[in-house]
């Protein structure tokens, strides 16, 4: 009897994991499957130390420990490249402003562009570039800068 409950409970909880799959980030979904495979090794791992086959045990908790540390190393090499690009963004111009030419370099664009071309290439890379699509603010800035710098002749 206690392993039917043990059973449905265990593929409620399965069924709720993929239904929250499903409706999940791509990103979202891959970091919390990781996770859980490393509670899982760990869970294992107690398991078998509890049962004294601390040998076979080694294996889930060696790989249990290897991810997360190996995650948790990945996590501060990235902080610290983070902190490092603060606050140093690179510019075209040193004086701030964007003359013609860099702003037909940076729209990819040649000196005979029509308005119509400008809005063109601007629509398009600010599709690409856009904050809200996990573009950079500082991109973005630099397409309306330019945009603004072709179409003010």
């Amino acid at each position: 009897m206690i392993w039917l409950v043990l059973g449905l409970v265990l593929a409620g909880t399965l069924l709720m994991m993929l239904n929250w799959w499903a409706k999940s980030e791509v990103a979202s979904a891959k970091r919390s499957l990781m996770w859980g495979i490393v509670a899982l090794c760990a869970v294992m791992a107690i398991l078998l130390l509890a049962a004294g086959r601390s040998v076979l045990a080694v294996l889930p908790a060696g790989y249990a420990a290897w991810r997360m540390f190996g995650v948790a190393r990945t996590l501060s090499g990235l902080a610290g490249k983070a902190k490092s690009f603060k606050g140093n963004k690179p510019a075209f111009g040193s004086s701030g402003s964007m003359s013609r030419e860099e702003a037909l370099e940076v729209m990819g664009l040649e000196e005979t562009a029509t308005r119509d071309e400008i809005n063109a290439a601007y629509r398009k890379l600010m599709a690409q570039c856009h904050p809200d699509k996990g573009g950079s603010d500082w991109m973005a800035s630099k397409l309306s800068d330019a945009r603004k710098v072709l179409l003010d002749k």
